[in-house]
């Protein structure tokens, strides 16, 4: 897969903390814009994080291009209702044999054989509808889910920052969208690293693992 970071609002720290001042202070933007500093940034974003006042996040959001992922990854993708959403359609784009994602465990499995023996007919089968009289918004309903896809996702740092890097970040997660959000993190932390300084899994932050008994990794996310 590739994550690739299209655009994202310039100087999200400083935006956010800015916004943070407007509703904190009785003074206006305009008479302290020109003198802020990095500091300021610091001290403002601290504060909305420390007291999770993080609506200020919103000024501020990152949009990435993910290719070559699964729809397996995108119908987990979706459920974070926050967020803008394209992605590649198959009512215009013929998917081929070879635009399947294989798990390692199913390459592994002593049934690979079978299993692609079983998707080469279903792709034949597909090419079948399409050249013939079967429109491919159609045909596509016969295709697996581990067909790959290209999409655009757009999200604001307050999703990011409370919900998809907790919830995606987590080795409990599933293995695909695990690996996205963590490529996904990685840049934020470049482009917003106050922002996103101590995100990660959910136990991070809460100190105990949500899911119940911790993973191997639990030591390592966890703040002492």
């Amino acid at each position: 897969m590739n994550v690739q970071l299209v655009t994202y609002t310039r100087d999200p720290d400083k935006v956010c903390a800015m916004a943070a001042y407007v509703s904190a202070s009785s003074r206006p933007l305009s008479e302290f814009s020109q003198a802020w500093t990095e500091e300021d940034t610091k001290k403002w974003v601290k504060i909305v994080v420390d007291r999770g006042h993080t609506s200020v996040l919103e000024h501020a959001s990152f949009t990435f291009s993910l290719e070559a992922v699964s729809r397996v990854c995108t119908h987990q993708l979706v459920r974070h209702r926050i967020a803008s959403y394209t992605q590649q359609s198959l009512r215009r784009v013929k998917p081929k044999r070879e635009s399947f994602k294989m798990p390692e465990t199913v390459k592994n499995s002593t049934h690979y054989d079978k299993v692609s023996d079983i998707l080469d007919n279903v792709y034949a089968a597909y090419d079948l509808l399409v050249d013939g009289d079967v429109p491919k918004e159609d045909a596509r309903f016969i295709l697996p889910t581990g067909t790959k896809t290209n999409l655009l996702v757009t999200m604001n740092c307050r999703e990011l920052y409370e919900v998809f890097f907790p919830l995606r970040c987590c080795t409990k997660s599933q293995w695909e969208i695990r690996e996205v959000a963590w490529k996904m993190l990685k840049i934020c932390k470049e482009k917003a690293p106050i922002i996103f300084a101590n995100v990660g899994p959910r136990c991070k932050k809460l100190g105990y693992c949500p899911e119940g008994e911790p993973c191997k990794e639990f030591k390592k996310f966890v703040r002492r």
